[in-house]
């Protein structure tokens, strides 16, 4: 098997050539006494630490659900994305169609609605700044500390958007104590291209310095277009990030965090499931087509952080947060994931700002009472404008049943485009407080215990416009998709939230806990309006609301080490939704409030290391979800959904892996490292339609390769999706509101050659 030719740009030549050298540099000989010495030492598995109760704890006494990678995890094994991540990670899903869309779900709930108003299940942070607005989520992994995932509500302690979890993203900062640098470089199928690199500098000596990263990828796509000369699925990044760290005494530091990311992916493939477009087929893996999109997809996020810590005595720190965020997105898609002309491609950009502040006071005395409390101020304000325009020839015509327009109906001219634009706005204002307090009763009991309170203040603006592409007046859908004759409607609603949480600790010995805990999640409602058809030239708004959907989550888990070699976690969880708000199948609905729904399940994860050269890691999940509760309105008639299970969320996953590394010179050791990740089969919409699910699947990635014993050069060969196994990211879509699902295909196999150099 050999690569896709690269291109003769100057870039891929030096990398070329880097990747030549270091292989040229490699020596192969036999194993010397001295490492057959040092691999006889005994090992223990490495001790990893997290935040998640705004504190520094090993990861087994925390009471709650949290899987953390390391900034060695994270680069072992390449995690650039969250959707090979996830893998690792026991309920946690993430499906990334390109690098500025992705799907997350945990435990069976996804983050939340891509649009202007409706708030987030999943809190997103970047160095404790919340990032949660969907288009702002998806960051690159590149010079990253650590990465964790916390399940289950988390609000107490994160704040809003964490009503079934977190995820929390620490970035590498400028270390004033002397020089490092690193530099990347990846050749791979599909052109692909990577480099990039570290450097850290300090500018006074354990006072002041500065750390800069960056990394530029780019790939050709997958999937060929019948009408493009060049295949769609690219990949188009730069990322870049600087960090300035003062530390001007020993209790004090500040770090100011400068990054910004460009996204120039393809717009996301879609392909119809039951119709064909002239000259292919239904395949959704096969050759497609679609319409010509009239702009690139790209998106752009900017962000500023101000970190503060203040050692005010043994016991008190004081640390304060502040970030700004911006993010300006274009999406577009072809809705009917054909060439036909039936619906137009979809024109979505996007614009968000985020401001946000944190202060937050911790005690601790190394006794008994540890404690730690906090203010926060949140403002995000986000537009959204949505284009859409559907060709009354073909859906008077009964498309996709037949496929030849009709220019007359009734004797009246027919539109080739009905067109509505949809503009949306939202203006929230959130402030919180809370305090979470830990006690140790006896040596073996240790209680958590928290509280917060979070007050919104919501308005949303909206109006809608209907006009056709030709100037023929509109016959099946006079008020297009909604259409308030241009005029722009407001309308505010307030929203209090408390969110509290108990946690008992058992400590079985130094090494095992097992734990308990009870915790409510809130994820906040939001005004909306909609439009009735005008009546005498003049429009129709109803007010109303998104409610603020509820859960209770009880959960229960063994977390620890069962020999030194050997760390385990057992957690079994309940949740109950009040409430539960889930994507309408109605496209002018959106978000929609599904009465009431329940959860329950089991996650698994064990690590042990066989032998000092050898770590396998497992886990395991079970989840049953169901609409306990649920009626909607489709097409006019009432449908009943209680019973059915959440969307993208599979009853059964499991991921295996394994890490060898063995000395073969004095001064390299070789490695391989294999992860096998699968599901079970899952529904894609919640009326778990036979033909709308994914079927039980696996995937398998593999590493192999050579590196210094110092770290100081490695070069890796690998194959993400080794199998080239087949499976879908995602099916329904825009299409599916007008009887034509469409398909959305991962990616097929990626493999190449990874060289990294460092100080």
């Amino acid at each position: 098997m050999s690569f896709t030719k690269t291109s003769s740009g100057t870039f891929r030549r030096v990398l070329s050539a880097a990747l030549i050298t270091g292989v040229s540099a490699l020596p192969f000989a036999q194993v010397s006494a001295q490492d057959a010495d040092q691999s006889a030492a005994p090992v223990e598995l490495e001790t990893v630490v997290v935040t998640a109760q705004k504190r520094s704890q090993a990861i087994k006494d925390v009471p709650l659900a949290i899987t953390a990678f390391t900034a060695s995890d994270i680069d072992r094994e390449n995690f650039t994305d969250f959707e090979r991540l996830s893998t690792r990670t026991p309920g946690f899903f993430v499906q990334q169609s390109t690098d500025s869309s992705a799907s997350f779900v945990m435990r069976g709930i996804e983050a939340g609605n891509a649009g202007a108003l409706a708030e987030p299940s999943i809190s997103f942070f970047l160095n404790d700044v919340d990032t949660s607005r969907s288009r702002g989520l998806l960051k690159e992994l590149f010079d990253v500390e650590r990465v964790e995932v916390a399940k289950g509500p988390q609000g107490t302690l994160y704040g809003r958007g964490s009503e079934i979890g977190a995820v929390a993203v620490y970035t590498k900062k400028a270390n004033t104590g002397g020089l490092d640098w690193n530099l990347e470089g990846q050749l791979g199928n599909y052109d692909l291209y990577s480099v990039g690199g570290m450097i850290n500098v300090p500018l006074v000596e354990n006072k002041l310095a500065v750390r800069v990263a960056a990394r530029r990828r780019e790939r050709e796509g997958f999937q060929d277009i019948l009408s493009a000369s060049k295949p769609a699925g690219s990949d188009d990044l730069w990322a870049a990030r600087v960090s300035l760290r003062y530390e001007p005494s020993d209790d004090m530091a500040f770090d100011l965090i400068v990054d910004h990311q460009a996204d120039n992916d393809n717009a996301t493939i879609t392909k119809a499931l039951s119709v064909a477009s002239p000259g292919i087929d239904t395949n959704p893996f096969t050759t497609f087509d679609r319409n010509v999109l009239p702009v690139p997809q790209q998106r752009r996020q900017t962000g500023v952080t101000l970190l503060g810590d203040w050692k005010l005595s043994d016991s008190w720190t004081l640390n304060s947060i502040t970030g700004y965020r911006e993010v300006t997105f274009q999406e577009l898609w072809d809705g009917d994931g054909t060439s036909y002309p039936f619906i137009l491609p979809v024109n979505n950009p996007d614009n968000q700002w985020l401001t946000s502040q944190e202060f937050r006071l911790r005690y601790d005395n190394q006794g008994r009472f540890k404690s730690v409390m906090g203010v926060s101020f949140y403002k995000d304000r986000t537009k959204n404008e949505l284009s859409f325009i559907i060709n009354e020839q073909y859906l008077l015509a009964g498309f996709p049943r037949v496929l030849t327009p009709v220019t007359t109906f009734m004797g009246m001219p027919v539109t080739a485009g009905n067109q509505t634009d949809l503009y949306s706005a939202l203006s929230r204002d959130s402030v919180s407080a809370y305090g979470n307090v830990t006690y140790a009763v006896t040596d073996r009991l240790v209680v958590d215990a928290g509280l917060r309170y979070t007050h919104d203040d919501a308005t949303v603006w909206q109006r809608s416009t209907v006009s056709t592409i030709d100037g023929i007046a509109p016959i099946a859908l006079r008020n297009g998709l909604s259409n308030s004759l241009g005029q722009t409607f407001s309308h505010s609603e307030t929203y209090g939230m408390t969110t509290p949480r108990v946690a008992v600790t058992y400590k079985l010995n130094d090494a095992m806990n097992i734990y308990a805990g009870v915790s409510k999640g809130i994820k906040a409602g939001y005004p909306q309006i909609s439009f009735a058809a005008p009546v005498g030239g003049v429009a129709q708004p109803a007010y109303s609301e998104v409610k603020s959907e509820e859960v209770i989550n009880i959960e229960a888990g063994f977390k620890g080490n069962i020999a030194p070699r050997t760390y385990v976690e057992a957690i079994a969880f309940t949740y109950d939704y009040n409430e539960f708000q889930t994507r309408s199948q109605d496209l002018t609905k959106g978000t929609i409030n599904a009465g009431k729904a329940s959860a329950y399940g089991l996650e698994l994860l064990g690590r042990t290391k066989i032998t000092p050269e050898l770590t396998l890691n497992g886990s395991y999940t079970y989840l049953h979800s169901q609409y306990d509760e649920f009626f909607e309105v489709v097409g006019g008639a009432l449908v009943d959904y209680s019973g059915n299970s959440f969307r993208l969320a599979p009853e059964h996953t499991a991921s295996i892996s394994a890490d060898y590394r063995r000395p073969i010179s004095a001064n390299w050791q070789g490695y391989g490292n294999v992860n096998y990740s699968w599901k079970s089969d899952y529904f894609f919409n919640n009326d778990n339609l036979s033909n709308e699910r994914q079927e039980a699947f696996g995937l398998t990635d593999l590493r192999l390769g050579v590196e210094r014993q110092d770290g100081t050069l490695r070069l890796e060969a690998y194959a993400e999706n080794l199998f080239d196994t087949q499976w879908y990211r995602d099916v329904g879509n825009t299409g599916k509101s007008f009887g034509i699902s469409t398909v959305i295909p991962a990616a097929p196999r990626f493999f190449g050659v990874r060289l990294t150099v460092s100080k």
